[in-house]
């Protein structure tokens, strides 16, 4: 099964398509990828989860370019598969893998961690963390009221109430550590959730920062990153192969996902920097990364 059909949306009953739906629709077909879901607030996002069933979320209503930048009000397939892989499957012990190996699978799982989302945008991955049996779970994001309060309502939402006390919402900037969230829950993480986060090279420092801030001491601890190419390659390697280093990270295992599922080792530069767009919006980066060696 591809990516993007583990999504459907509920339009509300009256909704009508405008031309920028009916466009965004028939592009999806002609370059058959579809990588970013929801169309505004009144609008539910379904995703179906193999072992959590089905989730609804909504996206926010933003307001202002500041909160618009950062698209936040959109469900990415970089999140999809932070799902996919942070939740585990169902069935016998033993099972293979959706996505990869059902060994390196395992690496992704969070049950008994403490986990931590960054750029969370609808939720997604806090809220399977907790279905998935995460010791606690921090979700944050740009902090913006429309943004924090539709990542509340979709917790409350999909988050039975027994699991309710293990989850919490909170506003997070890139590179703060001063604040009150962030001097209390400073390198208390043994997962770091980050998906669709490296798209904006102008906050590459601030994000390892936080990164690095909050990461547990122990040496299991991870940042699970995952992320697509949208505004080129290069902008995303240089996250991987200059940022992190300056901010005492580095590469656990890195690699590339498509939408199907069909894997390639990771490359910083395909086709001599001319890959093709519509080619390169069918891939992922996945990376783990670690506290680097003293």
């Amino acid at each position: 099964m591809r990516l993007s059909e583990l999504v459907r949306l509920r339009r509300p009953t009256s909704a009508s398509l405008d031309p920028e739906d009916i466009l965004g629709s028939a592009l999806a077909v002609f370059d058959d990828v579809q990588n970013q879901h929801g169309e505004g607030p009144q609008t539910v996002v379904l995703y179906d989860n193999a072992r959590h069933g089905t989730l609804a979320l909504h996206t926010a209503d933003v307001q202002g370019e500041d909160q618009r930048r950062n698209f936040a009000h959109y469900l990415w397939n970089a999140g999809l598969l932070m799902a996919e892989l942070v939740g585990g499957r169902p069935g016998q012990e033993g099972e293979a893998g959706r996505w990869l190996a059902a060994d390196e699978e395992c690496q992704w799982h969070v049950a008994g961690e403490t986990v931590l989302e960054l750029g969370a945008g609808v939720g997604l991955g806090g809220i399977v963390s907790a279905l998935a049996g995460a010791q606690h779970v921090a979700v944050t994001d740009y902090p913006a009221s429309p943004i924090l309060d539709t990542i509340r309502a979709n917790v409350a939402h999909n988050v039975p109430s027994p699991l309710q006390s293990r989850i919490t919402v909170h506003g997070h900037g890139w590179g703060a550590v001063e604040g009150p969230f962030e001097t209390v829950h400073a390198h208390r993480y043994t997962r770091i959730l980050a998906a669709d986060c490296l798209w904006m090279p102008g906050e590459h420092d601030n994000l390892a920062a936080s990164m690095a801030h909050f990461l547990a001491p122990e040496p299991c601890a991870r940042v699970l990153c995952i992320a697509g190419f949208h505004t080129g390659r290069a902008k995303v390697a240089s996250f991987f192969e200059q940022t992190i280093a300056q901010h005492g990270l580095e590469v656990d295992d890195i690699f590339e996902l498509d939408v199907n599922g069909v894997r390639r080792p990771w490359a910083a530069e395909r086709d001599g920097g001319r890959e093709d767009i519509v080619e390169r919006k069918k891939w992922l980066v996945l990376a783990r990364l670690r506290r680097a060696a003293p």
